[in-house]
């Protein structure tokens, strides 16, 4: 596959014909170190908003994020989001749905979220039992690999998930320095020039060839998530022209990266604030593919960038 900003993506592994033409304007390959720390791991915040955070609640986040292995930034945000970490809980009274308490329970959701956390006579009102409720809950319905529909399922309303994720970027999830790799997969095809006949041509770093990979191709077992490499937002999430099912997500910057051969079933939709290793989606074999796989790709400026420049070293 090959493809990009106003591209005709076409290749041994993916014959798309492209649907989007995005604008960049600025940037070109240095960019890229004024966008990432190459590199960087998951910060975990550390900023204003999260000293926003009353102490004995963020306590309790964290403490209920490590017992079930979400993120705690994520589980704050819900907190944020419901009642600004229980200064809006009306003291417990119910509101319009009937939801009560500091992470704004139905009685009868909090009830099965108690029984998941293991919790003894608890009470919907004490932040003690609802953040550890809430995240047993959550962790039960796909957090932290699909973090948006475990948010969803917790508040089904399209607009929830990418507000609460908003919120979690600010307390630090995949902030915005932290790169990593898309998929654990082995590296089947580089970037770069090649002898694939269905490669199409490109001029690049001043020389021009017949046929050239835009990115690089990653193998995995179907199904195998793929994460966004940086944060930033989902511009493209769908089908392109030859059926195959690709996100892009732009990164600020002029820079982009673009994830091929995607299942059908996305986690993100266009529009949603996406962070470093959220999971986007899942490894197929959407397009013209030769077998499961993903194609990868690093855009700045309008020109593609080798993946593994910017990528971190692997273990």
């Amino acid at each position: 596959m090959s493809g990009g900003p106003g591209r005709a993506l076409g290749c041994g592994c993916l014959g798309l014909a492209a649907a989007l033409a995005l604008a960049v304007a600025v940037g070109g390959a240095g960019a890229l170190a004024g966008v990432w720390a190459v590199g960087a791991t998951q910060a975990s915040g550390g900023s204003a908003d999260v000293a926003g955070i009353p102490p004995a609640y963020l306590a309790l986040y964290q403490g209920a994020a490590a017992r079930f292995a979400i993120d705690w930034e994520v589980l704050a945000a819900v907190g944020r989001v419901e009642t600004d970490h229980g200064r809006n809980a009306n003291g417990c009274a119910p509101n319009s749905a009937g939801a009560r308490g500091p992470m704004q329970f139905l009685p009868a959701t909090f009830a099965h979220a108690a029984r998941l956390a293991g919790l003894l006579d608890p009470d919907i009102c004490d932040p003690a039992d609802a953040i550890p409720a809430a995240a047993a809950y959550l962790a039960s319905n796909g957090a932290p690999a699909d973090w948006r529909r475990a948010l969803y399922r917790y508040n089904p309303a399209d607009w929830y998930p990418p507000l609460v994720m908003g919120w979690a970027a600010r307390y630090g999830y995949g902030a915005a320095g932290a790169v990593v790799w898309p998929l654990d997969g082995r590296l089947t095809q580089p970037f770069g020039p090649t002898g694939l006949s269905l490669e199409p041509p490109r001029c690049w770093a001043g020389r021009c060839y017949a046929h050239f990979h835009d990115g690089i191709d990653l193998a995995a077992p179907l199904g195998t998530p793929v994460r966004a490499m940086a944060a930033g937002r989902v511009v493209l999430a769908g089908r392109v022209a030859d059926g195959a099912v690709v996100v892009e997500v732009d990164h600020g910057a002029g820079v982009l990266t673009l994830y091929g051969h995607l299942q059908v079933r996305l986690a993100v939709a266009v529009g949603d604030p996406v962070a470093a290793g959220q999971v986007i989606g899942s490894e197929g074999l959407t397009g013209n593919t030769t077998g499961p796989h993903l194609h990868f790709e690093v855009w700045s400026a309008g020109v593609p960038v080798d993946p593994l420049s910017v990528l971190p070293a692997r273990p």
